[in-house]
């Protein structure tokens, strides 16, 4: 696994297995947490992995949301639509609303965002009407359907134009971040997107077991 050390490592972290998330994920060593040195982790001073996040996200064009069993992350722009073959299973929104895939809370986050084309966190919490709980609930199962993602994170800017504080998520729906996503979804059979992202996942961790890569996809 690579060490993490600056912002450029996430980078090529991201580019290298596809799949980052930042804690802990059912792939040993495969994570932001597992990977950073403890100088960026909660460094005494300057910037560490929690500013990075907004960075590489623009640097890569990487997706970051709570892809990985309800866990933040980043996917490359090259896997993401491919694991949204997967992960939506051959529906569109229409059609998990109809079938009563999506709660009636995941259809209002999904319909303010696609009146909208993106919203800070807060904002859209509050024009959602829901308690932070259950918005985190709704929020993370529109993201493990791959409906919803983090676009960027927002800072507060002091007086004299440095950054502070933590980063404000900015939430979007894939189809206003990247062009064309719907049919690069379409591209693939859920069946074969699956495929495609175990063999991804197994020539870069070769000597891990096929039930920890099947849960590591779940």
């Amino acid at each position: 696994m690579m060490t993490i050390r600056s912002e450029k490592d996430i980078v090529k972290a991201v580019r290298h297995y596809g799949f980052l998330p930042f804690f802990k994920s059912a792939i040993p060593g495969l994570s932001v947490e597992e990977m950073a040195d403890s100088s960026v982790w909660f460094p005494p001073k300057g910037e560490g992995v929690w500013e990075w996040k907004d960075p590489v996200i623009k640097e890569t064009g990487a997706a970051y949301g709570k892809f990985f069993l309800s866990r933040p992350g980043f996917v490359s722009s090259e896997l993401f639509p491919v694991l949204a073959a997967y992960r939506r299973d051959g529906y569109d929104v229409e059609g998990m609303i109809n079938d009563g895939l999506l709660s009636h809370n995941e259809r209002r986050i999904y319909e303010i965002l696609s009146e909208t084309g993106s919203e800070r966190s807060t904002y859209l919490r509050l024009k959602a009407n829901m308690s932070k709980s259950s918005f985190d609930t709704q929020s993370t199962g529109l993201q493990m359907k791959t409906f919803m993602m983090i676009s960027s994170f927002e800072y507060s800017v002091a007086k004299d134009g440095h950054p502070y504080g933590w980063g404000i998520a900015r939430y979007a729906l894939p189809e206003t971040v990247y062009e064309n996503f719907e049919e690069k979804v379409d591209e693939y059979k859920p069946e074969e997107a699956y495929s495609i992202l175990f063999r991804h996942l197994e020539s870069r961790f070769p000597e891990t077991e096929k039930y920890v890569i099947r849960r590591f996809l779940s």
